[in-house]
């Protein structure tokens, strides 16, 4: 008898499946490395700019200017009542500057300067009537002028103390030179400054 001759091996389907699902994830995933190689490349050539490179940094401090009438007002600075002119008027005229401490027209404290001297800070009302004493001469009987023209103040703004003329200050000139500023609001008194002499004022 002739041999049967062995019939011929198959592959059996599911070898063929598990075969072309794995061709199928190696064609994807080299179309995706193609794909996302650009943005990539992109990512490293474009590195985010540094704190360094950023063209809005803040420039640097600088020195606080010296304040001026215009570009600040002494503390507490605003509106006297009308009738603050004459009160002011009536007190330094009389000598009689007690009234601004026992009438509560000086703020607890009020803030005192006096040009070329120590004095500059809060005082007592008391102790700011005290601190008056030196711009007058008990002797004399003076009258203060509290309408000095505005070329005047305007002067006084631009001397050394320029800062003590606020606009809304009273502002009193002696016969001999002595000035006061008052600066405040309504019929309050924050803030008192004077000088001996008008040549201070002017930087002479």
């Amino acid at each position: 008898m002739t041999a049967t001759p062995p019939a011929s091996r198959r592959i059996p389907v599911w070898l063929w499946i598990v075969i072309a699902v794995i061709v199928l994830a190696v064609i994807g995933a080299a179309v995706f490395l193609l794909i996302d190689r650009p943005t990539s490349v992109n990512s490293v050539r474009s590195p985010a700019p540094s704190r360094s490179q950023s063209p809005s940094a803040s420039p640097s401090a600088s020195a606080t200017p010296t304040p001026t009438p215009s570009q600040s007002a002494v503390a507490g600075g605003g509106t006297f009542d009308s009738s603050m002119d004459d009160y002011v008027a009536s007190a330094l005229d009389t000598q009689n500057t007690a009234v601004l401490s026992d009438g509560g027209v000086f703020t607890n404290p009020v803030d005192v300067v006096a040009a070329a001297s120590d004095q500059n800070g809060p005082l007592s009302p008391d102790a700011a009537v005290d601190a008056m004493a030196f711009m007058f001469d008990p002797s004399t009987e003076e009258t203060w002028n509290l309408a000095l023209p505005a070329s005047t103040i305007a002067a006084y703004r631009a001397g050394p103390y320029g800062y003590f003329f606020p606009v809304g200050a009273i502002v009193a000139r002696s016969a001999d030179g002595h000035v006061f500023s008052f600066v405040g609001h309504d019929r309050l008194i924050t803030t008192m400054y004077m000088a001996g002499s008008e040549d201070l004022l002017l930087g002479h």
